[in-house]
């Protein structure tokens, strides 16, 4: 049976924690049918849960791995049947790592690629006729600024968000024409389960003057983005400038690290010193 709102019809895929399930809580807050989606469904009803106490509205939730194309067609024909259309679709999913280049667990690599990027590619090919029928017509993806302000030892997880970029740049330049618009949204250090246990290691020191968000806070500036429809945000915006001398001037960057964490060049020897041994599978 086919949902009859006027409310605008979001999908979040990664919504069941994280930023894509604060994102979830203030545009369901907003009014907005929120649809949440990842491969847990007890951790979906639980963000679903946890929505419904925040905001008094429900957010509905559908199980589905954006790594599996049968699982996302799935998606889109239970998206279609209930719904009928997708006004904006949020891609939030993500898995991240750290491993020095001559350790990267070359499987973990290829497991960052196929949810990081390939899972996009796959959710948007299968969602587009949905958001063809939408008059608001909106596509986001949640990048990283560690594509254009790339440290030592986020091999994996920047090279499949510098794919995630490139694919969306194209995009956008593709559907424009069609009355679709696209965004890129590249947060900062977001204190969520997905950097838990990495952020301020030996492989993830924040440099002084970056600071590292609430969920809640990015979300806030994610949601002003998707009503401005913009096209490229950084958050927190104070690190737009930096992060665009940085992606055309990487050796700033670099140089940047150097002289604002102490002993940078040797927390760097230490790091790949200890992992020099380990044997990465092929």
């Amino acid at each position: 049976m086919r949902v009859r709102t006027e409310s605008p019809i979001v999908v979040i895929v990664g919504g069941s924690g994280g930023i894509g399930r604060a994102v979830a809580a203030q545009l369901t807050e907003q009014g907005a049918s929120v649809v949440l989606v990842a491969r847990g469904k007890p951790a979906l009803e639980a963000a679903a849960d946890e929505i419904e106490r925040r905001t008094g509205r429900k957010a509905a939730v559908y199980a589905a791995d954006c790594t599996e194309a049968e699982e996302v067609a799935g998606l889109s024909r239970w998206l279609a049947q209930t719904y009928g259309r997708v006004d904006i679709l949020v891609y939030a999913a993500a898995v991240f790592s750290l491993a020095p280049a001559q350790s990267l667990d070359v499987e973990e690599a290829k497991q960052a690629m196929e949810i990081n990027y390939w899972g996009a590619v796959r959710t948007t090919q299968a969602l587009l006729p949905l958001i063809r029928r939408s008059q608001v017509r909106c596509i986001y993806y949640v990048s990283s600024v560690s594509v254009q302000c790339t440290p030592a030892f986020f091999t994996a997880y920047a090279a499949s968000k510098h794919a995630l970029r490139g694919f969306a740049l194209a995009l956008r330049q593709e559907l424009r024409p069609q009355g679709i618009h696209v965004g890129i949204l590249s947060p900062g250090p977001v204190l969520t389960p997905l950097i838990q246990g990495h952020i301020h290691s030996g492989m993830y020191r924040v440099p002084p003057g970056v600071p590292v968000l609430h969920p809640d806070t990015a979300a806030r500036q994610i949601v002003r983005a998707i009503h401005k429809r913009r096209a490229d945000v950084t958050i927190p915006r104070r690190l737009a400038p930096a992060a665009r001398i940085a992606h055309v001037f990487p050796r700033l960057m670099e140089a940047y690290y150097r002289l604002t964490i102490r002993g940078w060049d040797q927390l760097v020897l230490e790091q790949t010193h200890q992992q020099r041994d380990f044997t990465p599978h092929r």
